[in-house]
């Protein structure tokens, strides 16, 4: 499973960036949650920043051996454009984290999964090397004891329900 972060869609949604003391800094506090995240989880991760106005051409990083891509988009592309592009591209089963309705419908017709960001920021909380003491217990979630299968299908029910 990949993950899919619209980048500034989420630091823009969650206390845990806003409250940074730059721009910069939340951006960075966000890599090292995906680092963090992939790690825990085992899942890739892609985090996708918006940069249509910067002169620099896209750019794409490789964090952690891979387990971590960071993509800046370029001059005339946004972070949607690109965002969509992997949709159609990433093969298996896709969630995006994002609070962007149109991005939220096109995860939808290519049958990913669609989180928000306070879903992300449940992840995180989860995640008790990172954000807990050690002697406090991981928080069990029902979907870590389902099958690829079962999510698929609880996810087709749930579309259905909307």
């Amino acid at each position: 499973m990949t993950l899919i972060l619209d980048a500034y869609n989420i630091v823009g949604a969650l206390d845990r960036y806003r409250v940074a003391e730059s721009f910069d800094q939340a951006r960075e506090l966000l890599i090292n949650d995906t680092l963090k995240a992939a790690g825990w989880t085992g899942r890739e991760i892609i985090v996708v920043f918006d940069a249509p106005r910067s002169s620099e051409p896209r750019r794409e990083t490789l964090l952690a051996g891979g387990a971590v891509r960071t993509i800046y988009s370029g001059p005339g592309e946004s972070a949607d454009d690109i965002i969509e592009r992997l949709l159609n591209t990433v093969r298996g089963e896709i969630t995006l984290y994002t609070a962007d309705f149109a991005l939220q419908r096109a995860a939808l017709a290519r049958s990913a999964v669609r989180a928000t960001p306070r879903e992300f920021a449940d992840l995180m909380d989860e995640l008790p090397a990172v954000t807990h003491a050690p002697t406090r217990p991981r928080k069990l979630r029902v979907v870590d004891h389902l099958t690829p299968e079962a999510l698929r299908q609880l996810e087709e029910l749930r579309r259905k329900l909307d």
